[in-house]
């Protein structure tokens, strides 16, 4: 997510202004064959039993009694799951979030929605315990970003608050190859944030972001070049140390029982949202399909900045948003508010966030 709060030096490239500026290019394929994405302010067993993995005083995750603090607990059928914060910094709605939108038409929508031009937005990880593994979805910024970008990281911070040791996560499943949502595989010294974990991705997402394509097509992007070297770096710095210990799924399929990825691209080539079952109860993390309770909901048709094929992830968005909607299925949005579950209620022609209510 791009995250701006420290001023540029004169002459240096300013975030909070130029990236206010409405792209010089808007025609959207032409603009996002790039994948940039998240770039920034830029297995079917685990490698250890779960019993082994727990590190010595991690805990369950449901054994503390009560939520906040950076985590928010909550079921999933008989899955224990855990909304951990990564941390937040701020971001200009136009054209982070809508680039193909103009002032005019957002600015009744900030209104009607009490909304700022520039808002904070968050970076949300999810734990979930089945019983048999622990399971981590996406991992966060991690050390790349440093101060400068707003309060990151917190994951790892937040997840020992919460009970859960890093060394007990036994699979880190990832929706997607922006900086992040792998950024926090490794330190900065190199060494794995979760030692014990094997890594889940979809195939061809996992193909593309370790192949010969993106570091052209993000250079070759509209995208400021800060941007375009972080995502790099991400997928050079983070990718390489995890490929002996990681695991391909076909688009779709079954990443572990009661987990299956979703197919949603346009976000990323092969973006993925995850659906978790449990019971009679499911759970939809919707990954990167929708950015913003209001932006993505109320406007589906709007594009961010980071989507890789906008016609696509458009399609995919209003598929993804329309199954939840029917079906009532709680959500979970990575950049939504802490933290971040509800459900998407259908409304006129689009759609309606309802959070959930917070409980301790």
């Amino acid at each position: 997510m791009f995250l701006f709060r420290e001023p540029c030096r004169l002459g240096a490239f300013n975030p909070e202004i130029d990236m206010i500026k409405p792209p010089t290019i808007l025609t959207r394929r032409s603009v996002f064959r790039a994948g940039v994405g998240l770039a920034v302010v830029a297995t079917a067993m685990p490698v250890l039993t779960p019993a082994s993995a727990r590190a010595e005083g991690a805990s369950q995750a449901g054994a503390e009694p009560l939520n906040g603090d950076g985590f928010y607990r909550f079921k999933i059928g008989d899955f224990q799951a855990t909304v951990v914060s990564d941390g937040y910094g701020q971001i200009p709605i136009r054209p982070i979030l809508a680039m193909n939108v103009s002032e005019a038409e957002l600015a009744p929508v900030l209104k009607a929605n009490f909304m700022q031009p520039v808002i904070e937005i968050t970076n949300n990880i999810l734990v979930v315990d089945t019983g048999r593994e622990r399971i981590l979805v996406d991992s966060g910024f991690g050390e790349k970003l440093g101060p400068s970008f707003g309060s990151f990281p917190g994951v790892e911070a937040n997840l020992r608050r919460a009970g859960i040791a890093p060394e007990s996560i036994d699979l880190v499943v990832t929706s997607h190859g922006h900086l992040d949502h792998i950024g926090g595989f490794v330190t900065k010294s190199g060494a794995l944030t979760f030692p014990e974990a094997q890594f889940v991705f979809v195939d061809t997402e996992w193909n593309y972001w370790t192949g010969s394509r993106y570091e052209s097509e993000i250079n070759s992007s509209p995208m400021p070049d800060p941007f375009k070297k972080g995502t790099i770096r991400a997928a050079r710095d983070s990718l390489p140390p995890v490929a002996n210990r990681s695991r391909f799924v076909k688009q779709g399929g079954e990443i572990t029982t009661g987990v299956h990825y979703v197919a949603a691209p346009g976000h990323s080539p092969s973006h993925a949202a995850l659906l978790f079952t449990s019971g009679k109860e499911q759970f939809m993390h919707m990954g990167d399909i929708a950015h913003n309770p209001v932006t993505s909901l109320q406007h589906p048709e709007w594009t961010p900045i980071f989507d890789y094929d906008p016609a696509q992830a458009i399609k995919s968005r209003k598929a993804i948003l329309d199954r939840v909607a029917t079906d009532g299925i709680m959500v979970m949005g990575y950049h939504f508010p802490f933290p971040a579950i509800g459900h998407v209620v259908r409304r006129d022609t689009a759609y309606h966030w309802e959070a959930a209510q917070w409980i301790w």
